[in-house]
């Protein structure tokens, strides 16, 4: 087999384009003049339409030859430090799925690299969560207060805002799972009631913590194809609080105790930066009830799944419907449709806990069973759907703050 030329080959999309990098190989570096002359290269491209999101995983892209693949570059690049290529294709469109290769002059190619290029508007940088709260925080600094709850395992603040009476809180929880939604619905719903109903606030605040697993969110806003369930640790968030997490659970066909599992509970409970800091945000925020943002793609709906120990609970079953029947009524409005309350959250689920610990409902959120949100389980949302789910959730959370106040 031929050595190489090229190692460390990497792709990411920054700023709508995607950043191609990769070193020349030791043995050819070592070969080069000091001079930091450039170098000749050739870089290769195909659209990969038949990759799927969700059905389709990293193993696609396992040993993809550069066979059709166009030429989209070649000339000679300035090498970093005598060593380093970078190169940018500003000609990717938003929704495709891309593999590149790089070769020097009577090489054969490196790579395959895959990367899918996907709307900012639709999968927020982090940057941009940020800034948004940040926003809420300095122009409404009498209601609003932003806090940093933890760090994730590469040191990025989780950071969360309360919004109006401190005393009587509900929450919301975003990206535990980073290809999932959260923060895309979730800051909108409270940007908007600040604008529209402040009012409602004084009698029961918003509690929110938009993204926790951001390290890979991260990775998925900056064009890592398939999805991402796991942490920068390769936990599974949601199998790893202190919930019966000594149970071992066997669901979609995996096992949590195995490092390998997509569902992976951890190494102990609550070991995860990310996790503790959910725990801290709970601790501190002492919620009524927590919705929690799941499904796929930045969409979700009203389905509920509440913790499974809680099946036989008649108060508790109270409790949730007492938050999830408005919710349910809010979203749909005039359409109006039957609760969807299921018992299925499991053994070391952040829902599980709250049940356990504090007695207070909390739902994952859910596919809604909608045929037009369907798309989002292939990241194929649309900036119209976003704008339809963000008002949704919007009108949901407006008719549960109305429907507390009611009680009061």
């Amino acid at each position: 087999m031929s050595k190489k030329n090229i190692l460390n080959l990497q792709v990411q999309v920054i700023e709508s384009a995607a950043q191609i990098s990769c070193y020349l190989s030791t043995p050819i570096f070592t070969s080069q003049p000091t001079s930091n002359e450039p170098l000749q290269i050739r870089v290769l491209r195909r659209e990969e339409k038949d990759f799927t999101f969700n059905q389709d995983y990293a193993e696609y892209f396992d040993g993809l030859n550069a066979d059709g693949a166009e030429v989209i570059f070649e000339g000679s690049v300035e090498l970093i430090n005598n060593r380093k290529i970078v190169y940018k294709d500003t000609t990717v469109k938003n929704g495709a799925t891309y593999v590149y290769w790089v070769s020097l002059p009577d090489a054969a190619p490196t790579g395959p690299v895959a990367v899918r290029v996907r709307d900012t508007q639709l999968w927020w940088p982090n940057s941009e969560i940020k800034r948004r709260m940040q926003t809420l925080a300095e122009t409404h600094a009498q209601t609003v207060q932003m806090y940093e709850f933890g760090k994730t395992i590469r040191g990025r603040s989780i950071q969360g805002l309360i919004a109006g009476n401190t005393d009587r809180l509900i929450a919301f929880i975003g990206a535990i799972h980073p290809g999932e939604s959260g923060p895309e619905l979730i800051v909108p719903a409270v940007e908007r009631l600040l604008q529209e109903h402040p009012e409602i606030l004084k009698q029961t605040g918003v509690a929110i913590l938009p993204s926790v697993c951001i390290d890979q969110r991260e990775k998925m806003v900056q064009g890592n194809p398939w999805y991402l369930r796991k942490n920068f640790n390769e936990v599974d968030l949601n199998r790893n609080f202190p919930a019966e997490w000594e149970n071992i659970e066997y669901t979609y066909g995996l096992i949590t105790s195995d490092p390998d599992a997509a569902t992976y509970r951890g190494a102990s409970p609550y070991s995860e930066p990310e996790t503790r800091a959910v725990m801290k945000f709970i601790e501190e925020t002492k919620p009524l009830c927590v919705f929690s943002f799941h499904c796929l793609a930045s969409i979700c709906g009203p389905c509920f799944l509440t913790a499974k120990y809680g099946a036989n609970d008649a108060e508790f079953k109270k409790q949730c419907e007492q938050f999830a029947i408005p919710y349910t009524q809010g979203f749909y409005g005039e359409e109006q449709k039957e609760l969807v309350l299921k018992f299925a959250c499991t053994a070391g689920s952040l829902i599980s806990w709250l049940y356990q610990e504090y007695n207070i409902p909390g739902f994952d959120l859910e596919w809604d069973g909608e045929e037009k949100s369907k798309i989002s389980h292939t990241d194929n949302t649309t900036r119209e759907l976003m704008l339809e789910y963000q008002d949704r959730h919007y009108q949901a959370l407006l008719r549960v703050l109305r429907e507390m106040h009611s009680l009061l």
